[in-house]
Order: C-alpha cells, then structure tokens, then sequence
C-alpha cells in the first residue's frame, strides 16, 4: 500500500507486475508510466532562486538606475530609498523608474518621504488609506 502512495505521489515506481496487472504500452499502465515520469521531472527539479524584490539605497541608485529598469522588465518590484542624496538626482532616478513603470503599465508609490516601490504591473501593491472619522 505504501509503495503504491509513493507511485502516486511520483517518489518510486510500483511494480505493476506483482499483482497480476500487465498491459501493453497503449494500456492504462503504459500511461501511468509516462505519467510517473513526467512527474517525477518535475519533483526532482527545483526552481530557480531569484530576488521578487530589489532594495536600492542612496547613490548606488544613480549608478544602478538602468539595473533597476531591467529589474521591473523581469518582473521584479523594486524599492528606492532616496532620502540621503540630493533632491535634484533624487528626482532624476525617480523620474526614470517612473517613465519605466509607465512603460510597462506599471505603477509607483510612495511609502514614505522618500522611499518609493515601483512594481512592473498595476494591482501588485495595494494602498489602504485610514479613514477619517469625525
């Protein structure tokens, strides 16, 4: 019984033969074969490893301006933290991660005074405002 579990889950192969089940390849156990492989493959491969959120500080931001770009093309989200440089190179690294967000029906907002997250699609982050209650 366990055997059959792990055949099922796609972890071992189970011996159709014990117990008197034998088929052709056009069969249903000719399918559950190629059925185990596919499986299998896609069990024992593991997913690459990659960043879902880039985190950029200060200067490094001007410099790096055309990796963040490419970073929101992938798909990533990435977090700009502007608060230590001056305002007027600041602004030039925000307006071209706006431009490019804007490029790619993406969006950019602002967290705090100074940080922004631009995501390469629109819906990704989500703002709740407090209400105001009198």
């Amino acid at each position: 019984m366990f055997e059959r579990l792990m055949a099922i889950l796609g972890l071992a192969e189970y011996d159709y033969d014990e117990e008197g089940m034998t088929g052709s390849p056009d069969s249903p156990s000719g399918q559950a074969e190629e059925d185990l492989e596919e499986r299998q493959s896609r069990v024992l491969k593991t997913p690459p490893v990659q960043a879902q959120v880039v985190l950029c500080r200060g200067n490094l931001c001007l410099d790096r301006r055309e990796e963040l770009g490419e970073a929101l093309h992938k798909g990533q989200m990435v977090i700009v933290d502007l608060r230590n440089m001056d305002r007027d190179v600041g602004q030039s690294v925000l307006d071209f991660l706006c431009g490019v967000a804007f490029a790619m029906r993406g969006d950019v907002a602002r967290i705090s005074p100074g940080v922004f997250v631009a995501s390469p699609r629109k819906g990704i982050v989500e703002e709740w405002k407090e209400e105001h209650r009198a």
